[in-house]
C-alpha cells in the first residue's frame, strides 16, 4: 500500500509543530540595538550562554495554520520530548486526534486513527516522502532553536556578518549544487531568530523566522514561527502559536498500536 496524502500532511504537521517553545509569560518584543562588529568565536561563546539546556520538554498547545498549492486548513497539536530519546506529536482536528508521531533516533512512527493504519520506519523513508533530509538531531535542534545541535554543520568554515540589525552565521559554498545556510542572532539575547537554507542540489528553500520571544528560567524562547518551503513544484508554509510549556518529568512515551490496524509501507 503506498502512503497517502492524509500521512504526508501528518508529517509535515510533524514537521513543524517541533520547531516551537512556548510559555505562560508575558511575550517580549525584541528591541533592536547598534551591533558592533565581532568575531565567530566571540558570538558562538554568547549564543552557548543563552542555549537551552533541557531533559524534558512539553508543549501543550499548538495552533498551526497550514497552506499549499492546492489547500488551506488549521489544526492543533500537542508536544512532548526528552532530550535525546524522543519526541511524541499528537495531531487533532476539531478536538478529535486524527494521528500520533513518535520519532526516536532511529524510527519513525505513525499512526493514523481515523483510517485505522500505521507505519514504522526509519528516516530514509521519511525522506522520500517529504524530499528533504531529515533525522532525529536535526529535528530536536529546531525544536529547542539550537544552533549547536545541528548535526554536521561545521562551524570553522562560517563567516559572521552584521545583516539588518542581526549578527549573522553564513556558510556559503562556492561549488554549485551545494546547500548554503544562513542563521540570524538577535543582539541582545543571541536567539536564533531566522533560518535560512538553500538546497541548490534539489532546487529547494526552507526559511524558518522565530519571533515573540518569552522569558523561560533567565533563558529567552520563541512563542511563535513561520515555516515556508518553495520547490519547482510546491509551495509550502506553516504558522504556528504556542501557549502551556512544561519542563517536568514526563513518565513514559510508549505509542501503542491498537489491535487489528493495518501496517502500510513505503513503495
Amino acid at each position: 500500500m503506498k502512503l497517502n496524502l492524509n500521512i504526508k500532511f501528518c508529517f509535515l504537521i510533524l514537521l513543524a509543530g517541533v520547531l516551537v517553545f512556548s510559555s505562560c509569560h508575558t511575550t517580549r518584543r525584541l528591541q533592536r540595538a547598534e551591533v558592533m562588529p565581532i568575531t565567530t568565536a566571540v558570538l558562538l561563546s554568547k549564543i552557548e550562554q543563552n542555549a537551552f539546556d533541557f531533559e524534558y520538554f512539553t508543549v501543550r498547545r499548538i495552533n498551526c495554520q497550514f497552506s499549499d498549492n492546492n489547500s488551506k486548513t488549521s489544526f492543533t497539536a500537542t508536544l512532548r520530548a526528552q532530550k535525546d530519546k524522543a519526541i511524541l506529536v499528537s495531531i487533532s482536528k476539531l478536538s478529535i486526534t486524527v494521528g500520533s508521531v513518535m520519532l526516536t533516533p532511529d524510527s519513525v512512527k505513525y499512526i493514523n486513527y481515523l483510517e485505522r493504519n500505521y507505519f514504522l520506519e526509519d528516516y530514509t523513508s521519511i525522506n522520500k516522502i517529504l524530499n528533504v533530509e531529515l533525522d532525529f538531531e536535526t529535528i530536536q535542534a529546531v525544536l529547542f532553536n539550537s544552533a549547536f545541535l545541528y548535526r554536521n554543520y561545521n562551524f570553522r568554515n562560517v563567516e559572521t556578518l552584521v545583516e539588518d540589525g542581526f549578527y549573522v552565521l553564513a556558510s556559503e559554498n562556492k561549488e554549485p549544487y551545494i546547500e548554503t545556510r544562513r542563521m540570524f542572532f538577535d543582539p541582545t539575547i543571541f536567539a536564533l531568530t531566522r533560518l535560512m537554507i538553500d538546497d541548490k542540489t534539489n532546487n529547494q528553500k526552507v526559511e524558518f523566522t522565530f519571533a515573540d520571544f518569552e522569558k523561560i528560567q533567565e533563558t529567552n524562547y520563541p512563542s511563535s514561527i513561520d515555516m515556508y518551503f518553495t520547490s519547482p513544484d510546491s509551495k509550502v508554509s506553516l504558522s504556528l502559536k504556542m501557549n502551556g510549556f512544561s519542563n517536568e518529568i514526563i513518565n513514559s512515551f510508549s505509542l501503542n498500536i491498537p489491535d487489528r490496524y493495518e501496517r502500510i509501507r513505503i513503495n
